[in-house]
């Protein structure tokens, strides 16, 4: 059986700031002249996502209706390229404005992301099989993440660029990702404790917060464009 990782019991804030494109360059430095001495942390790399949905796309209108309680599928590897080898299943459930993040390891030697009924053959524990059942494959995207971390460590900041976004099954075509979002995406992640020093934060960023959403971003791109 797969056993969740990641902090499941462990909630977080994660706020979001959109970022035009002509501006990303200046982040890093915007974050390192922070009061909080914001440092990279990690190189570069690309992340990719395979988010997961009902028939119906019941994630995606309860993220734009605005539900407090909702959950979010995907299956994420770094790299260019296809998943090859072991990648990570992620189930997050967002409660207003804080979250969890639960984590499986997920073996993908022999077998592609889009086979059927994929999901429900990882050996989850009950709770998790119950929220990923009859789930499909709906949004591909990929883009590029920076990582920064405050001096005091209760701060993380991420930085997503290049974001792209196609139907499921151009993972395994190339060539096929679609245009360039418009915007960047920064986002602050604290643990809930850390609240009361948060707004702290915030104002070194001059960037109004959103709501922005990659997967219904993604979506409305692929599904109404």
């Amino acid at each position: 059986m797969a056993d969740g990782t990641d902090g499941i019991r462990s909630y977080r804030y994660e706020r979001k700031y959109v970022v035009p494109l002509h501006m990303e360059p200046n982040l890093a430095s915007i974050l390192r002249c922070s009061r909080f001495g914001f440092r990279e942390i990690y190189a570069e790399r690309i992340v990719n996502n395979v988010y997961f949905d009902t028939s119906l796309f019941r994630f995606f209108h309860e993220n734009v209706q605005g539900v407090p309680d909702r959950l979010k599928v995907r299956v994420r590897w770094y790299g260019d390229g296809p998943p090859a080898g072991t990648c990570r299943l992620e189930i997050k459930r967002k409660s207003g404005m804080v979250g969890t993040k639960e984590v499986f390891p997920v073996d993908l030697k022999g077998g592609g992301l889009m086979e059927f009924g994929l999901l429900e053959r990882l050996g989850l524990p009950p709770e998790a099989l119950f929220e990923t059942s009859g789930l499909r494959p709906t949004l591909f995207n990929r883009y590029r993440r920076r990582y920064f971390l405050s001096a005091d460590g209760r701060f993380r900041v991420t930085i997503d660029h290049d974001l792209r976004y196609s139907a499921p099954a151009a993972l395994y075509r190339a060539g096929c990702m679609g245009s360039p979002d418009a915007m960047s995406v920064l986002e602050l992640k604290y643990d809930r404790d850390a609240d009361p020093a948060a707004a702290g934060v915030a104002s070194d960023i001059p960037f109004p917060l959103s709501r922005k959403s990659k997967y219904v971003t993604g979506i409305v791109a692929v599904y109404n464009g």
